[in-house]
């Protein structure tokens, strides 16, 4: 287990609707503008709190593992603070992890030493480093928003009879190009394929199953495939919330140090109080050209 050891809010215009194009037949508006409208469908702007199962299968089945996931997210002015506790199935103790994101600093992640016992922090964390020993990046996950993806091109493509909006990504770390295929209706990604600086397809990203969430579509089940070493990681999200009021003790390093202490739930759910009154308010679908 020790191994294992965003997001810009959309601008106005696009909360309200879709970028401009998504109905009219158009070409479609920039990578820019899409990029935004998924942080915007995901809801990324907002408090969220989820219970997920991940499962990683690596080539060769010792290598195999699994763990169960809790995430807290909230943003206090503009400092967006992500708690995410990994507890790897059969074992008894928990990894815990604060990701602190502020506008013109680094990426900072506090993490608690199991062997230490104490928080170390890691300043400069890079949102394509991976994400606690699997094939996700942090910006795979939304857990920091995949930023230079903003800057490329964008098409609308068909597929199995539908039309869809696809964006290529510039150049940026080991990429030649990342491309994601966004449904225009929902503003969610279907897919996202990733291609190394030799044109070499190295990964894909599928978000297979979408479940209404407060009414809006959100997706719960998102699969990672390595094509060339194989091996796949599978995210399954249950019990999301959004728009929860989530006090600020639960974000609160000192806090977490003394519920791990104890021997407690470093992360347990937080108390049933009313939701905030901003719940999230995502424009309905616009129709497909």
């Amino acid at each position: 287990m020790r191994r294992r050891c965003a997001a810009l809010v959309a601008a106005a215009a696009l909360a309200c609707a879709a970028p401009a194009g998504a109905s009219d037949g158009a070409a479609p508006a920039g990578a820019d503008a899409w990029v935004s409208r998924i942080a915007d469908s995901l809801r990324i702007a907002h408090t969220m709190s989820a219970h997920a199962h991940v499962d990683v299968d690596n080539p060769g089945r010792n290598q195999d593992f699994a763990f169960d996931m809790h995430m807290l997210r909230d943003r206090e002015g503009g400092t967006l603070r992500t708690v995410i506790e990994l507890r790897e199935k059969g074992d008894t103790r928990s990894i815990v992890n604060e990701l602190i994101e502020k506008p013109g600093e680094p990426l900072t992640s506090w993490y608690w030493d199991l062997q230490k016992r104490r928080w170390v922090s890691v300043r400069g964390v890079l949102a394509t480093d991976a994400f606690a020993d699997t094939l996700f990046r942090y910006e795979d996950l939304w857990l920091v928003e995949p930023t230079p993806r903003r800057k490329g091109r964008s098409a609308w493509v068909e597929h199995g009879g539908r039309r869809f909006v696809e964006i290529e990504s510039e150049p940026y770390h080991y990429y030649q190009r990342v491309v994601t295929r966004i449904d225009p209706e929902s503003g969610l990604p279907t897919s996202v394929r990733f291609i190394d600086t030799t044109g070499t397809p190295i990964r894909e990203q599928r978000y297979e199953q979408v479940t209404l969430v407060d009414g809006l579509p959100f997706p719960t089940v998102v699969r990672l495939r390595d094509l060339v070493a194989g091996g796949e990681t599978t995210v399954t999200y249950g019990d999301v919330r959004f728009g929860r009021r989530i006090p600020p003790s639960f974000f609160d390093l000192s806090v977490i140090d003394d519920r791990i202490r104890r021997g407690v739930d470093p992360v347990p759910d937080p108390p049933d109080l009313p939701d905030l009154a901003d719940r999230p308010r995502v424009a309905p679908p616009a129709a497909a050209p």
